[in-house]
């Protein structure tokens, strides 16, 4: 685990380098958008395919087997990885220079000071603060494909495949997202494709909250609370962690004809699958906004300290999501954790449409992105 992590760390800051920084001169404004959309697929695609990869390896080769075959392909990955990444620095001169770097002190008279301020500070200061914060809110929620949802789809008595099938549909609509994002950024603009997936998002976030009020819902609210105990709550936080305690029925007898698994509905686990996984469409056209607009307002020698930042209380939030999930560990209570989680994605959409109004990008929305040069360039004449 604790490799595991250094190597989190470090795929981060290569992330930063080559997502957030060389792609800012590899590419111009026209192509940014198509630039951030296609390492986006990317990621998602092979989202889609390392499940699938992974299963056949171990049916064919065995779990030892497949630990070995992975290790040599993450050394050879990384091997021909640093290849590349040196040949296309050495080939591109401009990755080698900064391009404000004679700007620091003579076109910033505050550039000195500022090289003692916080990271914090920095980032606070930044004009795409509020949409950047808005976006580190969105990690606080359990309606996310991970872990939490597997989990919770597979104690309401879904089977594997099921599951693995909503999983394959939520990386489908977030490639569809991004694609959907780099057409709409390019005859539009950004605030157009952002409010577009702040919108589906919200839609479908509203949907996965009533699905607790459906049938076969696990909530029990009444009951849990009825019953509180400290010792009690304890209890069920400390096995909480017993992989035996907590295993579902692997093979649950699932009756599709009255969309039963074990006499339990399916109704509300599967509204709530749905509801999140097509809600991943306006999570990333919204994502990808948001990074374009932190690319293109954020000064080059600040871009890797804000990110930094930025990456810093986006994982912040993902740990009190897991922390939230750790204290309220029932499925009686996962109810809980969607209504805060809804609460804080709302949050977010409201710092991302005040960012708009601050910085006048609201009139924009609907707009050609010809019409929108036309009326800049008359104003600039003006």
């Amino acid at each position: 685990m604790c490799m595991c992590a250094i190597n989190r760390l470090f795929l981060n800051a290569e992330k930063f380098i080559t997502g957030r920084d060389w792609v800012m001169v590899l590419g111009d404004d026209s192509s940014l958008s198509n630039l951030n959309a296609t390492l986006l697929t990317l990621d998602q695609f092979t989202n889609v395919i390392a499940p699938l990869v992974t299963g056949a390896l171990v049916t064919w080769a065995g779990l030892r087997e497949t630990v070995a075959i992975f290790g040599v392909a993450s050394l050879l990955s990384m091997a021909s990885k640093s290849i590349f990444l040196r040949l296309i620095y050495k080939s591109n001169p401009l990755l080698q220079v900064k391009k404000d770097k004679k700007e620091d002190v003579s076109a910033d008279p505050f550039a000195n000071s500022r090289l003692n301020e916080s990271a914090m500070h920095t980032y606070w200061r930044q004009i795409s603060f509020p949409a950047a914060f808005g976006m580190s809110l969105l990690f606080m929620t359990v309606m996310g494909f991970d872990g939490l949802a597997v989990g919770y789809g597979s104690s309401a008595g879904l089977p594997e495949y099921i599951i693995g099938a909503f999983r394959s549909f939520g990386s489908a609509t977030a490639i569809f997202g991004a694609f959907s994002y780099a057409y709409l950024e390019k005859r539009y603009s950004v605030a157009t494709s952002g409010l577009l997936g702040l919108v589906v998002q919200q839609l479908f976030a509203v949907l996965a909250v009533i699905s607790v009020f459906l049938a076969g819902s696990p909530m029990n609210l009444s009951g849990y609370f009825g019953n509180f105990t400290v010792n009690g709550w304890w209890h069920d936080l400390v096995h909480s962690f017993d992989g035996n305690n907590n295993s579902t029925n692997a093979n649950p007898h699932v009756d599709w004809k009255h969309f039963t698994s074990d006499g339990v509905s399916l109704e509300s686990i599967f509204v709530f699958l749905i509801a999140i996984a097509s809600a991943r469409y306006g999570l990333w056209c919204l994502d990808l906004a948001i990074t374009h607009i932190m690319q293109v307002t954020i000064p080059e020698r600040e871009r890797n300290t804000v990110f930094g930042m930025h990456n810093a209380l986006c994982q912040t939030f993902s740990v009190l999501k897991d922390v939230l999930v750790i204290i309220l560990p029932l499925p009686a209570t996962f109810a809980i954790c969607i209504f805060i989680s809804y609460g804080f994605v709302t949050c977010g959409h409201l710092f991302f449409l005040y960012y708009l109004v601050k910085t006048r990008s609201l009139s924009t929305v609907g707009k050609k992105s010809s019409s929108i040069r036309e009326e800049n360039e008359e104003f600039s004449r003006l």
